[in-house]
């Protein structure tokens, strides 16, 4: 998989927008960064850990902190915010009781507190069990608003680093001691890279790029034609009564009478450029180029370039100085057959083969895309990444 961008092993290098003296958050002297004591064991029956080996630095937490959220930084002694109204406390060592009171891995040589108020939504979706171990975590009430956001990061951060953590998930019985449940997420589960540049390259531009590594690539954005009637006169005539009774039909007939008319100006301009030999050129703004993971496993399914305005970039991109003016997105994404081992944590190894040749092969493309737009490239949790 690609390296983080920056000097370390796995802490992105941040764009002079973190680094220029940006009024993000306090910055405390490495001296104020160490929890002081032995961990208080009892919080870890009601907050969430976030779990990191010996080698991982709190600057390099922080680093990552600060290119999700523009809030993030150290807010006081060994408290780091990470959004506002959720905040890391630590780090805290890890012994080899802590560990095995805990049940943590031996990996585990330092942890981090997640103090955030409990925000719940309703049960997990019986059909969406099994699909995600942070969610199959609270199955009776799910992490929503502050809880869930901070969870979310707290896991990107894990991924980066080659971490974990550690959920105070639902009690087996209402009423009962939360379950700890243990996530470590896998590193190459997201395959997901976009290249954010300023620069605009057509469709037959990106194909030219993109074929010496991905063979076969195309261009995909033949409209289909519409069957049947279209507009207001595709509406049942039940939904029609419906809407007349809410709308009025002065509003229908108002938005009918605009359609006709901006489909009569397009027929005339086709017209007049038809007879003048001049090309109709269909203004786009966006499009699509596929290739397939590999030709010789068409069950490995395939890899799409989504190329189209950025309408929000990532706050890791903010600060690159092109970045103020239009900011082009090309997504390159594996689709494989079936769209759920996309979003598999452990998948099978059949899949993980398939993902990790999809995921090599994403890596090619975006370099390719990069050499040629200029820009940076990003990872699906919105960290910077070095090919």
């Amino acid at each position: 998989m690609s390296q983080p961008q920056g000097s370390g092993a796995a802490g992105p290098a941040m764009p002079d927008f973190f680094t220029a003296g940006a009024d993000l958050a306090i910055t405390l002297p490495d001296a104020a960064l160490s929890a002081v004591g032995s961990f208080p064991v009892g919080r870890a029956d009601t907050q969430h850990l976030l779990l990191l080996a010996d080698d991982v630095t709190v600057d390099e937490v922080e680093a990552l902190a600060l290119s999700l959220d523009e809030h993030a930084g150290w807010v006081g002694a060994s408290r780091l915010q990470v959004a506002p109204g959720a905040e890391l406390q630590g780090p805290w060592r890890v012994d080899d009781e802590l560990r095995r009171v805990l049940e943590l891995p031996d990996w585990v040589c330092q942890l981090m507190v997640l103090d955030c108020p409990p925000q719940r939504a309703g049960a997990l979706p019986r059909e969406l069990a099994g699909v995600d171990p942070l969610t199959d975590a609270f199955p009776s009430a799910q992490p929503t608003g502050t809880e869930l956001l901070a969870l979310t990061r707290l896991r990107a951060i894990a991924r980066r680093l080659a971490g974990g953590i550690r959920l105070a998930g639902d009690p087996a019985a209402p009423g009962g001691r939360t379950t700890p449940v243990l996530v470590v997420p896998d590193p190459e589960r997201s395959t997901t890279l976009t290249v954010y540049s300023p620069v605009w390259i057509v469709p037959d531009g990106v194909v030219a790029l993109a074929d010496p590594v991905a063979p076969g690539a195309r261009v995909l954005l033949q409209p289909e034609s519409a069957q049947g009637p279209t507009g207001l006169a595709a509406i049942p005539p039940e939904e029609l009564s419906r809407l007349v009774k809410t709308l009025g039909e002065d509003v229908l007939d108002a938005a009918w009478r605009a359609a006709e008319q901006r489909r009569h100006e397009q027929a005339e301009e086709e017209a007049r450029a038809l007879a003048a030999g001049t090309p109709v050129e269909e203004l786009r703004d966006g499009y699509g180029v596929v290739a397939d993971v590999e030709e010789t496993h068409p069950d490995w399914g395939g890899m799409e370039i989504r190329v189209q305005a950025a309408e929000a970039v990532p706050l890791a991109v903010r600060g690159e100085s092109w970045a103020r003016g239009g900011v082009i997105a090309y997504q390159v994404v594996w689709v494989p057959l079936d769209p759920a081992d996309a979003h598999r944590e452990y998948p099978p190894a059949e899949v993980r083969r398939a993902r990790d040749a999809a995921g090599a092969l994403i890596e090619k493309v975006a370099a390719a895309l990069l050499a040629g737009a200029g820009g940076v490239v990003v990872d699906d949790d919105g960290f910077l990444v070095a090919l």
